[in-house]
C-alpha cells in the first residue's frame, strides 16, 4: 500500500501531465486525423466535440465520485478508461468507432482532472493555490512533450494513432498505482447522516451567488482556452500555411510558455490578489489572439503562441478562488461543477467555431474565438470588485 504524500502527489502530478499530453495530442493530431479519414474540417470537429462532452459530465460526475467515494478511486478508474480506449485507436478503420472510443477517452480525462485537483486540496489545503500552480504546471510539460511527439512521428512517417498507445500505456500504469493507496478517501464514510449534511451544504453552495459569478467567468474563459488549444494546430496549418510538424512544434511553445506562466503564478499567488491575476490573464489572451489574427508572417504565429503564456494560470487561479468559498466537504462537486462547465465552454466555442468555418473559412470563424475571449474579460471586470472583496476579508 502506498501512503507516502509524496509519492501521492507524483503519482497525481503524472495523472493531469498525462491529461495535458492527451489533450494537446488531440489538438495536434486533428490535420492527420482528418487526412486519415477524408473528413472534411466540420466533421473532424466533432472529435473535440464528443471528447469535451464526456469529459465535461465526468468532471461533474467526477466531483461527486470524490466527495462518496475518494481521490484514489477516481483517478484509478480515469487511468483505466483513458489507457483502454486509447490503446485501442486505430484498430477500427471507420471515423464513428474514433468518435465513440474518443468519448469513453473523455471519461477518462474528465476523472483524472477532477481527481488530480481535489487530492491535491485535500493533500494540501493550507497552500492549495500554490500546489494546483503546480500540478497545472505538469498539465503544460505533459502537453509540450505530446505535441513534440506528434510533430516527431508525423515527421517520421508514423500513423496517426501511435503517440495515443504511449499515452495509453503510461495512463493505465498511473490507473494500477492509485488501486494501492488509500490517500484521498473522504473525510467521513458514507451513511444517512453524511448525506443528509452533505446535501445540506451542496443547497448552500448553489446558494452562494458569488461561487455563480466564478462559474459563469470560468465557463468563458477556459472555454476561449480549450478552444486556442484545439485550433491552433489547425489553424496554423489550414489558414497561415505551415506545415503539421511546425505547427505542431508552435503548440509546444505554447505550452512551454503556460509552464512558465504557471510557475511565475504559483510563486506570485501569496503576494498579489487572484482577482489581479485573471484580469490580466484573460487581458493578455484577448490581446494576443485579436494581434495574432490581424497580423502576418512569423509576427503571428509568435503572437498566437504567447496565448500560451495568458492562458498560464487561469484555470487553477479560478479553482483556488472557488475553493476558498465553499466548505471542504463539497470540494469535489464544487470543482466538479467548474470544471464541467469550463469543458463544456471549450466544447462549444471550438463546435461553433468549426461549425463557422464550414460555412465562412476558418480565417474569419477564428473571430468567435476572438470575440468569446473579449466577452470572457468584460463579464470577469464587471464583477471583479466582488471577488476582491471576498479575498481581502479572508486575507
Amino acid at each position: 500500500m502506498i501512503r507516502n504524500k509524496y509519492m501521492v502527489l507524483g503519482m497525481t502530478f503524472m495523472s493531469l501531465g498525462l491529461l495535458g499530453a492527451l489533450i494537446s495530442a488531440i489538438g495536434a493530431s486533428l490535420p492527420p486525423i482528418q487526412k486519415f479519414f477524408g473528413a472534411d474540417i466540420s466533421k473532424v470537429g466533432s472529435v473535440t466535440t464528443y471528447y469535451q462532452l464526456s469529459y465535461a459530465f465526468f468532471c461533474f460526475f467526477g466531483g461527486l465520485l470524490t466527495d462518496f467515494f475518494g481521490k484514489n478511486r477516481v483517478l484509478a478508474l480515469g487511468g483505466f478508461f483513458y489507457g483502454i480506449c486509447t490503446l485501442s485507436l486505430g484498430m477500427f478503420g471507420d471515423f464513428s468507432s474514433t468518435l465513440a472510443l474518443f468519448t469513453v477517452i473523455g471519461i477518462g480525462g474528465g476523472l483524472f482532472f477532477i481527481g488530480a485537483n481535489t487530492m491535491i486540496v485535500q493533500l494540501f489545503p493550507e497552500q492549495r493555490g500554490k500546489y494546483l500552480n503546480l500540478l497545472h504546471l505538469c498539465f503544460a510539460i505533459g502537453s509540450v512533450i505530446a505535441s513534440l511527439m506528434v510533430s516527431g512521428f508525423v515527421a517520421a512517417g508514423f500513423k496517426w494513432n501511435r503517440v495515443f498507445q504511449v499515452l495509453g500505456s503510461l495512463a493505465l500504469t498511473i490507473g494500477i498505482l492509485f488501486t494501492f493507496t488509500k490517500a484521498g478517501a473522504p473525510s467521513s464514510t458514507l451513511g444517512s447522516g453524511t448525506l443528509k449534511g452533505l446535501l445540506a451544504k451542496y443547497r448552500q453552495m448553489f446558494g452562494n451567488r458569488l461561487f455563480l459569478s466564478v462559474l459563469v467567468s470560468n465557463t468563458l474563459a477556459i472555454g476561449a482556452q480549450f478552444g486556442t488549444i484545439y485550433l491552433l494546430v489547425l489553424f496554423l496549418s489550414n489558414v497561415r500555411g505551415l506545415p503539421v510538424p511546425s505547427a505542431s512544434l508552435v503548440l509546444a511553445i505554447f505550452f512551454i510558455l503556460q509552464g512558465a506562466g504557471r510557475i511565475v503564478v504559483s510563486s506570485l499567488i501569496s503576494k498579489i490578489r487572484i482577482t489581479t491575476i485573471v484580469t490580466f490573464l484573460l487581458a493578455l489572451l484577448f490581446v494576443t489572439l485579436g494581434l495574432g489574427w490581424l497580423s502576418r508572417g512569423m509576427l503571428s504565429v509568435v503572437l498566437l503562441a504567447f496565448t500560451g503564456l495568458a492562458c498560464s494560470g487561469l484555470m487553477p487561479s479560478l479553482i483556488a478562488l472557488a475553493s476558498h468559498l465553499l466548505p471542504k466537504e463539497v470540494t469535489g462537486l464544487a470543482l466538479g461543477i467548474l470544471s464541467m462547465l469550463g469543458a463544456l465552454g471549450g466544447m462549444g466555442i471550438t463546435k461553433l467555431v468549426t461549425w463557422l468555418a464550414g460555412k465562412i473559412g476558418l480565417d474569419k470563424a477564428f473571430l468567435a474565438l476572438i470575440g468569446l475571449s473579449l466577452i470572457a474579460l468584460l463579464f470577469f471586470l464587471a464583477t471583479r470588485k466582488k471577488f476582491a472583496d471576498v479575498e481581502r476579508n479572508k486575507g
